[in-house]
C-alpha cells in the first residue's frame, strides 16, 4: 500500500485534460485535510532522517576516536582506511595490512616482541591471506566500520542495511582469475615476495619490540584491471539512468581508484564515496520513494554503491541542474557538484546559492568559458582538481 496515496493520486489527475478541470476542484477540496496531513507527515520524516544522521555523525566520530586509540597503543603511526587506500588489522592490532589502490602498491607491517624473531612465514601467509580475501571478509574483520553499523541500526529507525558481496578485492588483479588453484596461490605468494622490500625499524611504543614492513608493487595498471570487474554493474545502471559509462568511471577512479573498502571520516563510503545524508537521501529518496540513511554494510556493497552514485549523477543531470542548456556545459557543473554540491557551483558563477540564477549566466557562456570559471572561481582546491580529473578520465574510459 502506497504510504501518501493521496499525492500521487493528485499528480495522476494533473494530467488529465481540461474538461475535468472542475472534477479536480472539487476533488482537491474533498480531500485537502487528507492531503495535508499527508504532506506533513512526510516533511516530518524527512525531518526525524536528518536528525538521524547527526546522530550517525556522532556515532561515527565517537567510533574513529577509539579505533585510534587502539591502534596508537602498538604503532607509531596511525594508519586507517580513505578513499583510495584500505588498510586492515588483525584483533591484536600487531600486523596491517595496507592497500593503496591509487599509488597500486601493497604494504605489510609486523610487530614483532621476540628479538630476532624471522618475520619471513608470517608475510608469506598475510599475502596468502591477502590474496584470497573477498569484501565480505573484509567488512567482517573491519572493526570500525562493525562498530558504526551496530550503534546506527540501534540508534535510528530509519536505516538501511545490506550484505556486502562475497567479490575478490584482489585476487583478480593480482593472479588473473577470481578461483586460483593452490599451486597457482603459492606462485603468486613468491613472486610477490621477491618483488618486495625489506624494511626494519625499532618500535617506539612497545619495548625491545621491532617493526617489520614488506612493500610490494602491484602489477601495473592495477586500477584499469579493478574497473573490469565492476564494468557489468556501470553498463547496468549508466544504461538505466541514462548516463555516460565513461563518467560513472571516472567518478568512481577519481573517489575511490576503485577501493571497494573506500571511506571517510564525512562519512562517506564505497566506490563512489557516497554520503549517506547529502547524496544518499537524494538517491534513496528516487529509488526507494522516500529518504533513508544507508548503513556501511549497503554502501559496501558495489552494485548498491554503484545503483546509489548513479541515482546521485541522473538527480544532478535532470534535476538540480536542468536549467543548463548545452550539455557539455551541464556536463562540467555536474562533476563539479558531485564534489561538492549543487550549491557550491551555483556560487562560482551567481554569488549565491541560486542554481536557477546560475543557470541563466551559464546559458550566456560558451562550455569552454563554463570550465574556466569553475576552474577559477569554485570554492574549494579540491573540487578544482576533481573536475580536471574526471573530465580527462572520461576520455581514456570510453576506450574500455
Amino acid at each position: 500500500m502506497l504510504k501518501y496515496p493521496i499525492i500521487f493520486t493528485v499528480i495522476a489527475f494533473m494530467i488529465l485534460p481540461l474538461s475535468f478541470a472542475g472534477e479536480f476542484d472539487d476533488f482537491v477540496k474533498q480531500n485537502q485535510p487528507e492531503y495535508d496531513r499527508s504532506h506533513l507527515e512526510f516533511e516530518q520524516y524527512k525531518k526525524e532522517v536528518a536528525q538521524e544522521f547527526q546522530i550517525y555523525k556522532e556515532i561515527v566520530a565517537q567510533e574513529y576516536e577509539q579505533f585510534r586509540n587502539k591502534v596508537l597503543k602498538n604503532w607509531d603511526q596511525l594508519e586507517i582506511s580513505g578513499k583510495k587506500r584500505w588498510v586492515e588489522y588483525t584483533p591484536d592490532f600487531k600486523t596491517r595490512k595496507i592497500v593503496d589502490f591509487e599509488k597500486e602498491s601493497i604494504r605489510l607491517e609486523i610487530i614483532l616482541d621476540e628479538k630476532g624473531k624471522d618475520a619471513d612465514e608470517a608475510f608469506r601467509k598475510l599475502l596468502s591471506d591477502l590474496l584470497l580475501e573477498d569484501n565480505a571478509t573484509a567488512f567482517e574483520r573491519d572493526s570500525l566500520s562493525q562498530n558504526i553499523e551496530k550503534r546506527i541500526v540501534k540508534n535510528a529507525k530509519h536505516v538501511k542495511t545490506g550484505k556486502v558481496e562475497k567479490k575478490p578485492v584482489l585476487t583478480d588483479i593480482i593472479i588473473g582469475k577470481p578461483k586460483p588453484t593452490e599451486k597457482e596461490l603459492e606462485r603468486a605468494v613468491s613472486d610477490l615476495k621477491q618483488k618486495g622490500t625489506v624494511q626494519r625499524q625499532k618500535s617506539k611504543k612497545i619495548k625491545g619490540a621491532e617493526v617489520v614492513s614488506l612493500t610490494i608493487p602491484m602489477p601495473p595498471k592495477s586500477v584499469q584491471k579493478k574497473a573490469e570487474i565492476y564494468k557489468q554493474d556501470v553498463m547496468h545502471y549508466a544504461n538505466l539512468r541514462k548516463i555516460d559509462e565513461a563518467l560513472v568511471f571516472a567518478v568512481i577512479h577519481t573517489e575511490s581508484a576503485f577501493n571497494p573498502m573506500a571511506r571517510s571520516h564525512v562519512p562517506a563510503y564505497g566506490l563512489m564515496q557516497i554520503v549517506p545524508q547529502s547524496a544518499g537521501m537524494d538517491a534513496t529518496q528516487m529509488v526507494f520513494g522516500k529518504p533513508v540513511l544507508l548503513a556501511p554494510s549497503y554502501l559496501y556493497n558495489g552494485n548498491n554503491n554503484i545503483n546509489m552514485g548513479t541515482a546521485y549523477l541522473y538527480i544532478l543531470f535532470n534535476r538540480y541542474l536542468k536549467n543548463i542548456e548545452n550539455l557539455e556545459s551541464r556536463l562540467y557543473c555536474v562533476i563539479a557538484a558531485y564534489n561538492t554540491g549543487a550549491g557550491n557551483v551555483a556560487k562560482a558563477f551567481a554569488q549565491k546559492r541560486n542554481i536557477k540564477k546560475a543557470s541563466k549566466i551559464i546559458n550566456q557562456m560558451s562550455p569552454q568559458e563554463v570550465f574556466n570559471r569553475l576552474e577559477k572561481k569554485l570554492p574549494h582546491a579540491e573540487t578544482k582538481k576533481y573536475l580536471n580529473r574526471v573530465h580527462q578520465r572520461i576520455e581514456a574510459y570510453k576506450k574500455l
